[in-house]
């Protein structure tokens, strides 16, 4: 079963919890800002291509409305929090934004070019596939796809970037089994030069 660490193991979840934050922000920035910064923000090809490059990035921190960024909130929090455990900061950072910016730049050739995208889940996938990648056991891989097709199934719609979803949990599952193994490969190099 999914666990998180028991308290006191020296483990905190600040990372998880200013990506909420700042979610939560861009969030209320767009409710006053509208649909001019909601533009400006979110990712639309025809706007990217012409020079709008910030948007690969910032259509990771644009969510649409309450129901997107409630779900996707909970979501970042329940793996996020797992994956802190598994990963050191610069590594948790690096599987969320990879495959956040892998995936919304994929989907720029692969969505019509006229519709804008936005959300936090590719990212969150990638936390998903690299979850998958440290634990392998079966039963917390079904429930970490379980929980994946929940996702999923919850943001397909107008405006969501289902493209990113897919490239991003195949970077987090990819980045994630690389920094595994590094690790245990260290930790197995450790050992042997501690033998007598």
């Amino acid at each position: 079963m999914l666990r998180y660490p028991q308290s006191g193991s020296g483990v905190t979840s600040s990372i998880t919890f200013a990506l909420v934050a700042t979610n939560a922000l861009v969030f209320m920035l767009l409710l006053l800002g509208g649909n001019q910064l909601l533009l400006q923000l979110a990712q639309t090809g025809e706007l990217f291509f012409a020079g709008d490059y910030w948007q690969v990035f910032t259509a990771m921190f644009v969510h649409f409305d309450l129901l997107h960024i409630a779900f996707n909130m909970f979501a970042l929090v329940y793996f996020g929090r797992l994956d802190e455990v598994g990963y050191s900061r610069s590594e948790y950072l690096a599987i969320y934004l990879g495959a956040g910016l892998v995936g919304n730049a994929a989907s720029l050739y692969l969505l019509p070019s006229n519709v804008p995208t936005g959300g936090a889940s590719g990212a969150i996938f990638g936390l998903v596939g690299a979850y998958v990648a440290s634990e392998r056991k079966g039963g917390n891989m079904l429930l970490a796809f379980l929980f994946a097709a929940l996702i999923f199934i919850d943001s397909i719609g107008p405006d969501v970037n289902v493209f990113a979803h897919l490239f991003g949990v195949g970077v987090g599952l990819l980045l994630g089994y690389s920094f595994t193994l590094r690790r245990r490969l260290r930790e197995g190099g450790e050992a042997e030069d501690d033998r007598p």
